[in-house]
């Protein structure tokens, strides 16, 4: 007798609700997790309780420990109908030996290949944020070698790569920055990214035209745009000022934007609705990932206020995303579903279809396609990939609207944005690149991530098998992102070494006028503040 391989996702899910199952805990499954006191693996066990879900294990040394993972049970059992098969990279760089975490490299036991290749090209950093996870120490910049080495090796183990992002520290600190994003420029890599406070971006309205002409998209660090959060988590300084010339020199530069903003309980989340709206009103904002604070790290693990029984999860964010912009009616909880080229609990997402010529008037894809029936076209990456499947996609919904007899609200509107970008990728009079078709996708589609990276009170073996966010280390190695975070990333000889001088935006103030502006002293090179005009 053979037995049918369950396939996945699964599509049209059922689920059975015992009688009063809400009213108390249910065991939900058993889980490989970590102690959050002594650090060591464990096992453990998921529950749901009061319509969330927790994480619990019994430490042999330190007892039991409980952790929130889901803000919400119902969110939490559809999402898993959403894990799907994997697709491994072309080459493997560490045997299996004592088994996940502690093997990886990716090691054989990895199920998912990268997505999303991190490269941290230096340890500088000109803020000291309370919240950031890693203790920069301010000695290493990557040499050229290491960074060919490294894009060498992705290639070799990915083939092509959509995109790879450039981090840090502050990579825009590197001394070689713009030459090691020309080495980055390779045929099978479509775009390239750039991490980064924006300091350098606020100084310099010509470093911001060098990367509009590399065609680089920067992923601008902005919690929120006013200065009570963004000091709590970012530190000293006229922060607000800071992020507002930064994003006026990348519009006025022409620069591809990504806002990334971490979201902390009871610090920033009431801002959530501030950044939905800078997505909708700015063409040059392409994306906005939002990522619940990680309590880990050097600055995580001490950041306070932390309750791990009262933490913001993936359907935290969407929930507050619903009720801050219940006045524009732009989204709800239903627009957004898990992405199932990782683990379902690490990332949450919505696209936007751009209705027409008009500033903020999108339609999120799932209020006119049934966005199960598409899932290949966003299984195994993080991206809409503008690709034959893609195409035949948009012209199935087309058709679906139509046809249906359902009163579809917009249907008009909705129909003409999706021709519109139709005609604009795949124009009938000739054959367009994917790069480019990719580029020209971007003014018609915009993309709200959730990320969810995992701490010591929600770790767990699963998720960290199914990573698709990895950073790539010159060794060789590509370590998923949260596995590095917690068990490698302190142990890495290139950080080794005494501390060396750093020099920190906002510690001194200038007391000229209102608010703090950048000291003298603190440039990363001279010229007008943050908050003067040029």
């Amino acid at each position: 007798m053979t037995t049918k391989k369950l396939e996945l996702p699964i599509t049209n899910p059922t689920f059975i609700e015992s009688k009063g199952v809400r009213d108390g805990e249910v065991f939900h499954s058993f889980s490989r997790t970590m102690c959050p006191k002594c650090r060591k693996l464990v096992d453990g066990a998921r529950f749901i309780r009061d319509e969330k879900v927790y994480l619990r294990r019994v430490c042999p040394d330190c007892g039991k420990s409980e952790g929130l993972i889901s803000g919400s049970a119902d969110w939490f059992l559809k999402s898993l109908t959403y894990i799907k098969e994997g697709s491994v990279p072309l080459k493997f760089s560490t045997p299996v030996e004592k088994g996940c975490p502690e093997d990886c490299g990716l090691c054989a036991q990895h199920e998912q290949h990268s997505c999303m290749p991190i490269i941290e090209i230096t340890n500088h950093c000109n803020l000291e944020c309370p919240i950031c996870i890693v203790q920069n120490k301010h000695n290493y910049n990557m040499t050229r070698d290491e960074f060919a080495r490294i894009i060498d090796g992705l290639i070799e183990k990915e083939g092509t790569l959509e995109t790879i992002n450039i981090s840090g520290g502050e990579p825009t600190m590197h001394p070689e920055f713009l030459a090691l994003l020309d080495l980055a420029k390779r045929p099978e890599i479509s775009r390239v990214s750039v991490s980064t406070n924006g300091i350098r971006c606020a100084q310099d309205i010509e470093f911001c035209r060098e990367l509009a002409r590399r065609n680089v998209y920067v992923s601008l660090q902005l919690d929120a745009l006013s200065n009570p959060a963004l000091r709590t988590l970012r530190g000293g300084g006229n922060q607000e000022e800071l992020k507002r010339k930064t994003l006026r020199n990348l519009e006025q530069a022409g620069v591809r934007t990504t806002i990334v903003s971490t979201v902390a309980k009871g610090i920033n989340d009431d801002k959530i609705g501030d950044c939905i709206k800078l997505l909708y009103e700015n063409d040059f904002i392409l994306s906005l990932m939002f990522q619940p604070a990680a309590f880990t790290g050097y600055g995580g693990a001490h950041f306070a206020p932390h309750n791990p029984m009262d933490v913001m999860t993936i359907p935290d964010v969407v929930a507050a995303i619903e009720a801050q912009t219940a006045e524009h009616g732009w989204l709800t909880q239903d627009d957004f579903l898990p992405l199932p080229c990782s683990h379902p609990s690490c990332f949450g997402l919505t696209y936007l279809l751009k209705n027409g010529e008009t500033t903020s008037d999108y339609t999120p894809f799932p209020r006119f396609v049934d966005m199960a029936q598409y899932m290949d076209v966003l299984s195994n990456r993080g991206t809409i990939r503008t690709d034959e499947k893609f195409e035949s996609s948009i012209r199935h919904a087309i058709n679906d609207l139509w046809t249906s007899a359902e009163q579809v609200p917009d249907k008009d509107k909705i129909l003409a944005g999706l021709k519109r970008a139709l005609k604009l990728m795949y124009p009938p009079d000739q054959a367009l690149a994917l790069e480019e078709r990719m580029r020209l996708g971007e003014s018609v589609v915009k993309t709200i991530f959730i990320h969810a990276f995992m701490d010591e009170w929600t770790f767990e073996v699963d998720r960290i098998k199914k990573c698709c966010t990895h950073y790539a280390l010159p060794d060789g190695r590509l370590m998923p992102g949260c596995a590095y975070n917690m068990f490698y990333r302190d142990k890495d000889p290139r950080f080794d070494g005494p501390q060396g001088e750093s020099t920190i935006w906002g510690k001194q103030l200038v007391e000229q006028r209102e608010g703090a502006v950048l000291a003298p002293n603190s440039l990363v090179r001279k010229g007008p503040s943050a908050g003067e005009a040029e």
